[in-house]
């Protein structure tokens, strides 16, 4: 690691490390049986079964159904969480199950370690884009390393912190692939990471390739519209005809807005009636594409902008509704005073039209679907980040005489 990057290490290794006590601390005396400890307690029945015969090692390698079927045999064997059937919760419990061990069999041991892995993976996503943007270093340290949600929800054992740390891996093996530097390894790695991401939260995943696809769409579009007369009519008319069926048909899309719709409502009314002291409405959506699409700023507004102050009725909440309201006031400000820069940074630079388009479609996604202020907070810091990178370069985007294609 370069000299410069070991001072600013350790004072994020220090607040990581604060910030997994104090998240152990939340979820043993506040939050009592929770997610986290339940995670815990599986993945000590996992190696129970694995000391009791090695060869259960087997279901490593095995979906969770194999898992649950021979768990039904011994009673001691709770399968807490596992028992849900959800592959992604599988995969924590085995990475727990790797790390207990390690950790002596500690609660608060397992959750350092988790902090450490997500540590390591924020840290890599730092390195490789402070050296993409050398001249905003402090700020995506801001960005990716010191946001107060960011740190503190992946900083113990649950699916936010391996999100992090797979993600920021992932864009680590990235850069040095176009670096040229081990590319098959580092290959090997991106499409690991990328599994784990898919594994762990597939709509994540979904929303970041969304983003590209649509990033590359836009940058060929302009392509053509910049060359020949021919190219141009031929572009022109292929968005005409293009628009024109996608309007012609949507009643394609009704199941699927039916279902999405279906979904954020009932997800409302679940979310109410589980804790009506931390929940939250908007309003039923409608059943109808254009209903749906009313809702997504609403949406988008609600992953990033709350809680508000107003919003605040728990002790807890008040420090992630004034981390919300300073992001707020950041955006309003990046958007108001450089708003003559946005269409220049998005067609100079590929990373953040990406950052941009994924912040957008992640935040409509999480902000139609999650209505509890505890899970918000924890669903979007898979985003916060590249919502901050986007703002910081238009702050401090100076645009380029000549506007040709993205750039990496």
């Amino acid at each position: 690691m370069e000299k410069s990057y070991k001072k600013l290490f350790t004072v994020f290794f220090i607040f990581k490390m604060l910030c997994a006590f104090l998240m152990t601390i939340l979820a043993v005396y506040y939050w009592k049986m929770s997610d986290n400890t339940a995670y815990f307690i599986e993945s000590k029945n996992m190696l129970k079964l694995l000391r009791t015969d090695f060869s259960n090692i087997q279901y490593f390698f095995l979906p969770v159904d194999s898992y649950n079927e021979k768990i039904k045999l011994d009673n001691e064997l709770t399968a807490t969480l596992s028992s849900l059937g959800l592959e992604s919760n599988f995969l924590l419990i085995k990475i727990a199950t790797l790390l207990y061990p390690l950790a002596l069999g500690r609660y608060m041991i397992v959750n350092l370690l988790f902090s450490v892995i997500a540590a390591d993976g924020q840290f890599k996503l730092f390195m490789v884009l402070s050296k993409r943007y050398p001249h905003i270093k402090k700020n995506i340290g801001v960005a990716v390393l010191l946001m107060p949600s960011v740190l503190l929800y992946s900083s113990f054992m649950n699916k936010e912190a391996l999100c992090m740390a797979f993600m920021g891996f992932a864009f680590y093996n990235f850069f040095q692939i176009i670096n040229k530097k081990a590319m098959v390894v580092n290959a090997l790695l991106l499409l690991l990471n990328i599994y784990f991401i898919g594994t762990m939260k597939i709509y994540i995943l979904v929303c970041f390739l969304v983003a590209v696809a649509l990033v590359y769409a836009i940058k060929a579009i302009l392509q053509l519209l910049r060359g020949s007369l021919l190219s141009k009519i031929f572009i022109t008319g292929f968005l005409v005809i293009s628009l024109v069926i996608f309007f012609s048909n949507l009643d394609f899309f009704d199941s699927y807005i039916l279902d999405a719709a279906k979904t954020s409502n009932t997800f409302q009314e679940q979310y109410s009636s589980i804790d009506e002291s931390t929940a939250f409405e908007f309003g039923e959506v409608e059943t109808s594409f254009a209903g749906l699409i009313k809702k997504i700023p609403l949406g988008i507004y609600t992953t990033y902008f709350r809680p508000q102050l107003w919003e605040v009725n728990k002790p807890i909440l008040l420090f992630n509704a004034l981390e919300s309201f300073i992001v707020l006031i950041i955006t309003l400000l990046a958007l108001f005073f450089r708003r003559k820069y946005i269409g220049s940074l998005l067609r100079q630079d590929m990373f953040a039209s990406i950052c941009f388009y994924y912040a957008l479609i992640f935040g409509a996604v999480v902000g139609l679907t999650t209505f509890n202020f505890g899970s918000l907070i924890r669903y979007k810091i898979p985003a916060v980040p590249f919502l901050m990178m986007f703002l910081f370069l238009l702050l401090h985007f100076k645009p380029k005489k000549k506007e040709g294609d993205l750039v990496i």
